[in-house]
């Protein structure tokens, strides 16, 4: 089944959204994560993708207050990312209650702290961020870029029984225009994996064009600015997930 998982960005306490992975680009549009949870929530969400983007770039989570906030308000299924580099750290975030915990810097510059993560706490409740710049793999917060293809870690990462993954585009985040699809068919087709696509959704065809990628591997997909500034909502992307492709309308 093909997954919308509309994103809650934390910088400071705040829900924010980022352009292109810019810091000094972050626009605020809540001071209160947990109301912003429970209103997806209600409009049908089934997961939510939280990502500390403190924590990305200091490289220990710092949004854990608004963390356990969301999880005491809201019901559905939390995906979360951001500075998580350690097992004891993944501990703690398993105990607030998270479904899935992304990996990200770490497993790439430390594969084998990934498969020690799916080791420990199975494969289905870990995944790895592939951060991709010009067809480079970014870490620290999106701040440095390794000489690595995403196809190159991606197959390094399933050595190490890594089964999930979230592609972003980087130069397509927060920009609206459209997704990457052909470099998000290419790494699933390639890599083998179940695979989330983000960066750049911003329509109902978008959404309808990554459903079709789904024989591929492509499970489902985050969107962010695009539901913030009103452009799709979050209700219409899920109806496009639903809907039988092959049907029509």
């Amino acid at each position: 089944m093909f997954v919308v998982l509309p994103a809650i960005d934390l910088l400071g306490g705040k829900v924010v959204r980022l352009t292109q992975g810019r810091y000094d680009a972050a626009k605020v549009y809540s001071d209160e994560p947990a109301e912003v949870a429970m209103q997806f929530e209600r409009d049908g969400a089934t997961w939510l993708h939280v990502v500390d983007l403190n924590g990305a770039k200091e490289g220990e989570p710092k949004n854990l207050d608004s963390l356990a906030a969301i999880r005491k308000a809201v019901k559905c299924n939390i995906q979360f990312g951001g500075g998580v580099r350690s097992l004891p750290v993944l501990e703690r975030i398993f105990e607030l209650g998270v479904q899935r915990v992304v990996l990200g810097t770490v497993a790439i510059v430390n594969p084998m702290i990934a498969y020690e993560a799916v080791k420990h706490f199975g494969s289905e409740r870990i995944s790895v961020a592939i951060d991709v710049r010009e067809g480079k793999v970014a870490i620290r917060g999106w701040s440095e870029t390794e000489n690595m293809s995403p196809t190159d870690v991606g197959k390094k990462m399933r050595d190490a029984g890594v089964l999930w993954f979230i592609y972003t585009d980087i130069l397509r985040d927060g920009m609206m225009t459209s997704p990457n699809f052909d470099a998000v068919a290419q790494f699933a087709e390639t890599v083998k994996a179940s695979v989330i696509a983000s960066g750049g959704i911003a329509s109902v065809e978008h959404v309808r064009q990554l459903k079709l990628l789904e024989p591929l591997g492509v499970v489902g997909c985050i969107i962010g600015r695009a539901i913030y500034e009103g452009k799709l909502s979050f209700q219409d992307a899920l109806a496009a997930a639903e809907q039988d492709l092959c049907k029509g309308p």
